[in-house]
């Protein structure tokens, strides 16, 4: 009786994971249609979900309940590297402001390569043997290669999980930082949902190759019955959700003026050179005026009281080149676009707050913040004081 509950609640989960990735799947087709390019994260989550559905589907024609074809019996292993391969393409299409393919992305068909060198000395052999239908003739040597190989195909995904998983999380930390050079709103632009994401792909990998290794050492599977159900359909609908509604959040534009992270190098420290900079072509002379030029123009105007202000429209009120505009804010300044005009506009708030009377989200939304609660994290931030208490200290 518990052998069979069991195989309802895998079966539940099996189908309720493959019924979502179908529906996700179809709206990613839909989305693909409707969506300008570049389309990088819908290619690469229609890549995710369609690896998702044929695991799904070969995890229910070899179960104990139905009979598969037995020539195509493991060789559905071979696209198990594919999950975090699409999910390395999905976090660099929504951190890159213009994402495109090259010839060095072929690359990544290495630990399809490696995984198919792994496994065949079992793909070699006949279906039914493989399924286990036939006894066959293995030779010890044969064998020898089979269990070496089922071993060696594990350490490769382990360390497919590790590399990738590390490529994705720094790709998600340069993005916090580049988007501080180009936008004065971060709200809907941190991809902190991503950060999650990644988080819960890589311990319900890691879950699950351990579970794996578990089982080839003889010890009970952790994923049966209802736990086997939940981390089928956990992984669905935490990717579905966001699939269907993820828009990257960096124009084409800023391309040229955000640091690029490249797959062989560290990302570039804030205590040395900006890389991104270096034939910019800036004398200290021309950073020096530029620099006035922005100073006089940001309190003649106060643009900072723009909600939406950005570093394109900052550059072009004051006649420069972006480019040219970050590399002064980042070298001569020393301050990120973000956190220069938020300082702008916490000099004026606090102005407003001694010299007004009008509430604090009053003036926060005057001085160009879009919540309250980023003003007043920016507010302490700068002075060490929230509004409320920069207001009793310093107002008559």
């Amino acid at each position: 009786m518990e052998i069979h509950e069991k195989l309802y609640w895998e079966h539940l989960g099996l189908a309720g994971a493959l019924a979502i990735s179908v529906f996700v799947l179809l709206g990613l087709l839909l989305r693909l249609r409707d969506t300008k390019p570049p389309r990088m994260h819908i290619w690469a989550m229609i890549a995710f979900f369609t690896i998702n559905i044929c695991d799904g589907l070969s995890s229910f024609a070899y179960s104990d309940t139905f009979n598969g074809p037995p020539a195509l019996y493991r060789w559905q292993d071979l696209i198990i590297p594919g999950f975090m391969v699409a999910l390395y393409f999905y976090v660099r299409a929504l951190t890159s402001a213009a994402p495109r393919l090259s010839r060095a992305d072929l690359l990544h068909l290495v630990p399809f390569l490696a995984g198919f060198l792994c496994l065949a000395p079992t793909l070699i052999l006949p279906g039914d043997v493989r399924l286990g239908l036939a006894p066959g003739n293995i030779s010890d040597g044969h064998r020898t290669l089979i269990n070496a190989g089922d071993t060696a195909f594990w350490i490769v995904w382990v360390i497919v999980l590790s590399v990738y998983g590390a490529i994705c999380i720094r790709r998600l930390i340069l993005h916090k930082r580049n988007i501080r050079d180009v936008f004065s709103d971060l709200e809907g632009k941190t991809l902190r949902w991503l950060d999650g994401l990644v988080a819960t792909i890589l311990i319900i990998a890691l879950i699950v190759i351990s579970d794996e290794i578990g089982q080839l050492l003889g010890q009970r599977p952790l994923r049966d019955g209802i736990w086997s159900l939940s981390f089928d359909v956990i992984l669905s609908v935490s990717f579905g959700i966001f699939a269907l509604r993820a828009t990257p959040p960096l124009p084409e534009w800023t391309e040229a003026v955000l640091e690029t992270a490249p797959e062989s190098e560290e990302p570039t420290q804030q205590d040395k050179p900006l890389a991104r900079y270096a034939r910019s072509g800036l004398t200290e002379a021309d950073m020096d005026r530029y620099a006035a030029r922005l100073e006089k123009r940001m309190a003649d105007g106060q643009l900072w009281r723009d909600h939406g202000l950005n570093l394109r429209g900052l550059a072009s009120a004051i006649s420069i080149p972006p480019i040219h505009l970050s590399e002064v804010l980042n070298t001569k300044i020393g301050l990120s676009f973000y956190d220069y005009v938020n300082q702008c506009r916490i000099r004026d708030a606090c102005d407003l707050l001694i010299h007004s009377n009008d509430t604090i989200l009053e003036i926060s939304e005057t001085v160009g913040f879009n919540a309250k609660s980023t003003f007043n994290t920016s507010f302490k931030k700068v002075t060490d004081q929230t509004p409320s208490q920069w207001r009793a200290i310093h107002k008559p």
